[in-house]
C-alpha cells in the first residue's frame, strides 16, 4: 500500500535578475515515485539538486506547478486537504534551533497536538510517549536551548511524533550535527521505522542511507536512479556523476574484491568487513 505517490511533479521558483527582470528556476523537474507504508526511503542528492524542495512537496508546504503529489490519495494541491495531509506527514528540518517554540521541552513537544485541539489529558499522554520514543523522557522539564544539537533534533522529532503522523520526513535533519548527534538521530529514525513508521530521510551523507529500503538519487531537479542501497552503490560512476560518493566501507569492500581479496563486495558494515579481513590474514 502506497502512503505517498508523486506523479510527474514539478516545482519552480521565481528568480529576480539584477536588471529588474524576473525568471524561473525549475527545482524539481517531472519526478515520479511511490513510498510504501512502513518503508524507509532515502532521498539523496548534491546541494541544489532539489531534494529539500521535493521534501516540502510531500506535505503540501510546496504545491506542484505540474503533476501531483498524493498522500493517502489526497492531493496536496487541494487546500481543503492540507490539514489532513499535515497531520499524516510530520516534518523535521535542518536547524534544530529554528524548530524550538517553547522554553520547556515538554511544552515544545506539546505544541503540535495543542494546535490540533487535542484534549489536554491525551496531549500529556502523547508528549510522554513521544519523548520515550526518542529516549528523552528524562529531559522533559529542561530548557531545550541547553541541550546538545543531537538532543535538540530528537526533541524536534518528538514534536513531530506527538501529532501521530503516518510518515516522518527528516529534511537534512543531521546536516548541522556532529557525528555523535547524527548517530543519535539516525538511531531514532531506524527504531521508529522498525516499529512500523514510514520514514523519508533527505541527506547528502551517503553512509546514512545504508539501511534504507529504497534510495532515490536526484541531480539538477531530476531523479537519475532508484533502487536498494547496493543497487545504487554498485554503480560508482552513476553516484559520482550525481556529485556524490559511495560510502567508504562500500568503496573499500569493492576495491578489495576487485584486487582479488575474498571479501563480500556488497559489505556495508565496517566491523563485518574488518572481520572478513582478519580471517583472511589469519589464513595466510
Amino acid at each position: 500500500m502506497n502512503v505517498i505517490e508523486v506523479q510527474n511533479a514539478s516545482y519552480e521558483y521565481k528568480t529576480y535578475n539584477d536588471d529588474g527582470t524576473t525568471g524561473t528556476l525549475v527545482a524539481v523537474d517531472d519526478v515520479s515515485f511511490e513510498i510504501k507504508k512502513g518503508s524507509f526511503v532515502a532521498l539523496v542528492g548534491h546541494n541544489g539538486s532539489g531534494k529539500s524542495t521535493l521534501a516540502k512537496m510531500l506535505n503540501g508546504l510546496h504545491k506542484p506547478k505540474k503533476g501531483q503529489v498524493l498522500v493517502n490519495g489526497l492531493s496536496t494541491a487541494v487546500q481543503s486537504n492540507i490539514f489532513e495531509i499535515r497531520k499524516n506527514v510530520g516534518m523535521v528540518f535542518q536547524n534544530p534551533d529554528n524548530q524550538m517554540v517553547a522554553s520547556i521541552v515538554e511544552e515544545d513537544v506539546a505544541f503540535g497536538p495543542e494546535n490540533l485541539a487535542i484534549p489536554q489529558p491525551e496531549i500529556v499522554q502523547r508528549v510522554a510517549w513521544a519523548l520515550e520514543q526518542v529516549n528523552m523522557s528524562q529531559y522533559a522539564k529542561r530548557s531545550p536551548h541547553k541541550l546538545s544539537g543531537g538532543q535538540k533534533q530528537r526533541i524536534a522529532i518528538a514534536g513531530a511524533l506527538a501529532i501521530k503522523p503516518q510518515v516522518l520526513v527528516l529534511d537534512e535533519s543531521t546536516a548541522m550535527l556532529d557525528p555523535q548527534g547524527r548517530k543519535e538521530v539516525l538511531a531514532v529514525a531506524k527504531k521508529l521505522n522498525a516499529d512500523g513508521m514510514t520514514v523519508v530521510l533527505i541527506t547528502h551523507f551517503m553512509e546514512e542511507v545504508l539501511d534504507a529500503d529504497n534510495v532515490i538519487v536526484m541531480k539538477r531537479g531530476k531523479i537519475v536512479a532508484q533502487g536498494t542501497p547496493m543497487e545504487i552503490f554498485s554503480q560508482q560512476s552513476l553516484v559520482e556523476d550525481a556529485f556524490l560518493r559511495v560510502p567508504r566501507t562500500v568503496e573499500l569492500a569493492q576495491r578489495l574484491s576487485q584486487a582479488g581479496w575474498s571479501v563480500d563486495a556488497s559489505c556495508t558494515d565496517a566491523k563485518a568487513l574488518g572481520g572478513q579481513l582478519c580471517q583472511l590474514l589469519q589464513k595466510n
